[in-house]
């Protein structure tokens, strides 16, 4: 079993903090900021990740089972 979900990172360039790689992507990095690159890199190693990840083993969906709703209004007619 390989766990992975589990880990949480927040990473920001300290000279762009407002950068965002998923919105922004690699055409908006100023300067040629070395730690930009390196942010955009990261989200592309994650999505790739992800892919291989969902083409492995597809998330499965969890059916709904209907809840059984109890005849609660008692009839008039039972007891004739």
């Amino acid at each position: 079993m390989l766990k992975l979900g589990s880990v949480r990172w927040r990473g920001k360039c300290p000279r762009h903090p407002r950068f965002d790689p998923y919105a922004d992507g690699r055409g908006a990095i100023r300067d040629n900021c070395e730690k930009c690159a390196i942010l955009v890199d990261i989200h592309d190693s994650y999505q790739r990740l992800l892919l291989m990840m969902r083409g492995f083993a597809p998330p499965q969906t969890r059916r709904r089972v209907p809840a059984h709703v109890a005849d609660l209004q008692t009839s008039l007619f039972d007891g004739l």
